[in-house]
């Protein structure tokens, strides 16, 4: 009997926010707090790992976890997981994007209000018996102008908010064209153009290579003298240092943070600046977001444990439930075409082009080409591939993939095909689905075919000519061999034919050799292109 999926729950989530899970029929193991050693010792037998930001996912941990599939980050940030060793491995990585979303624009107003009124001094003042007004003298919000840089989620409900103050937003993001900002009601502008414009400046983007220090002395020496700058989003996209200079001359009017570049910070002396306002990275700490990321991101890691759904995952491209069950037997078509060109093919593959004939589900070339590759390259690389590493490695390799997509083929409503390129040789294999998800190769070695790509198979290249197909099947019933499937092609001219047959069992090195030596036959492989699944 096959053993349930095993999930490591490392961080403190609610044990009704993982009823997904165990509904799903998953072990669950909760070892929340658990420390970077045990968590070392206990991950071995592990198939997904679920934290929130505390645990350091690196490569050391992911070194120890040889089962591991999938690790889901109860949260927005991911920078406590080392992606590229978790693609490198095939480990799909998940995050929750939407769930506190709600949480963190608050908070990012929470600390604009506060920040422009000075209202946490004044409660401090206040605590300490000290009745003050004139060194608490705030900002009204209303008809300024906020600077929005990153208009995911996050930003543009934060946006929306402002708005809703009687701010003027403006906004910068790369990812968007400015009709697509317009759209939204904020004001496009570029990176320097925003700096320069705001009297409130808020980062919302993820921390990356391009993003780190985006916010930095360069960019601050082009804002308005007294500007505010918030960061409730990562820790590092603003630059500590020249945000405390900024502060110090003057030029920087307030800083409200919520995230910090080291956390806890070793360092006060920015948080302790009179003229910043900080908070212990609080964004997503409300009872409601919370219990939303722990319940959603258990869902995903369910789903893909038992069903193979892919939900918010920032390693591989998203495939839903209901869109797997479409796509399914065409992923499965796409590695087996795969896996019996690496059979066919006698020259390491160099590269080879993949191209959809067809819309609907065939529209998905990004998931049908890393299945392509798993099935072609496993053989030849000799390593684990999956859709997660297929196209990293593949590239490390020396292997090129290109994807074609054309609206539709002569003779079949959808087709894939697959050319595979090595030394001075060229294989062409097309597939398609017949019935209910029916696998078939339809052409190879420019010759029609209807061949069934499972089980243990027989390519036999050979003339056309009489006997040829009785020579082959005594030789294959002599050795004990039961033909299950057979399908016959020829070229135009009727000189060549391909024999394709489906056996109920290997066929032995003996008769592969007898078949090889028929006169006549030119090329003989055994494949078995199951194996890639």
């Amino acid at each position: 009997m096959q053993q349930p999926p095993v999930v490591l729950v490392a961080d403190a989530i609610a044990t009704a926010e993982l009823a997904p899970l165990l509904a799903a029929g998953i072990e669950v193991l909760d070892r929340a707090g658990i420390s970077a050693a045990e968590l070392a010792l206990e991950i071995g037998r592990c198939d997904g790992l679920l934290v929130r930001s505390r645990t350091k996912v690196d490569a050391a941990l992911l070194a120890a976890a040889p089962r591991l599939r999938v690790v889901g980050r109860a949260g927005t940030g991911v920078d406590n997981v080392d992606l590229a060793t978790a693609t490198r491995a095939g480990i799909v990585v998940m995050n929750v994007p939407s769930g506190n979303t709600n949480a963190a624009a608050e908070h990012t107003m929470a600390l604009m209000l506060a920040l422009a009124r000075h209202v946490a001094d004044g409660a401090a003042a206040l605590r300490c018996g000290r009745w003050e007004q004139k060194p608490f003298v705030g900002i009204e919000l209303e008809g300024r102008t906020l600077g929005v840089i990153g208009l995911g989620r996050i930003g543009r409900s934060v946006a929306g908010k402002a708005r809703g103050l009687g701010m003027r937003v403006a906004g910068f993001d790369p990812m968007l064209d400015a009709a697509a900002i317009r759209e939204m009601g904020i004001e496009p502008m570029d990176l320097d153009g925003l700096a320069s414009s705001s009297d409130v400046l808020t980062v919302h983007v993820p921390l990356a290579e391009k993003t780190r220090h985006l916010v930095d002395a360069r960019l601050l020496a082009l804002m308005k003298p007294g500007v505010r700058i918030l960061n409730v989003a990562r820790g590092g996209i603003v630059d500590e240092e020249a945000l405390l200079a900024a502060l110090t001359s003057g030029h920087v009017g307030g800083a409200a943070l919520d995230v910090f570049e080291e956390e806890p910070p070793r360092s006060l002396a920015l948080l302790q600046h009179p003229r910043v306002l900080a908070t212990p990275h609080l964004g997503a700490s409300t009872e409601e977001a919370q219990a939303a990321v722990a319940r959603l991101i258990a869902g995903q890691v369910a789903r893909f444990l038992i069903h193979g759904a892919v939900d918010n995952a920032v390693n591989l491209t998203g495939l839903g439930a209901e869109e797997r069950v479409q796509l399914a037997p065409w992923m499965q078509l796409a590695r087996r075409l795969g896996a019996v060109a690496a059979g066919l093919s006698l020259a390491r593959p160099q590269s080879a082009e993949l191209t959809r004939c067809g819309e609907g589900v065939l529209l998905r070339g990004d998931v049908l080409a890393a299945e392509a590759v798993v099935g072609l390259l496993s053989p030849w690389m000799g390593r684990a591939l999956n859709p997660v590493n297929a196209r990293l490695l593949a590239a490390e390799w020396g292997f090129s993939l290109v994807d074609r997509q054309q609206p539709g083929h002569k003779s079949f409503p959808a087709l894939l095909r697959l050319v595979v390129k090595g030394g001075d040789s060229e294989l062409v294999l097309d597939g398609t689905l017949f019935g209910h998800g029916m696998l078939r190769i339809v052409r190879a070695f420019g010759m029609n075919i209807d061949a069934i790509p499972e089980g243990h198979m027989l390519f036999v290249r050979h003339k056309d000519r009489p006997g040829m197909i009785a020579a082959i099947g005594t030789i294959l019933s002599s050795a004990g061999v039961n033909i299950a499937n057979m399908s016959v092609g020829r070229d135009a001219a009727r000189a060549n034919a391909l024999s394709i047959l489906n056996c109920d069992e290997p066929v032995p090195a003996a008769a592969l050799a007898a078949v090889a030596a028929i006169p006549g036959v030119e090329h003989v492989r055994a494949l078995h292109p199951d194996s890639a699944d």
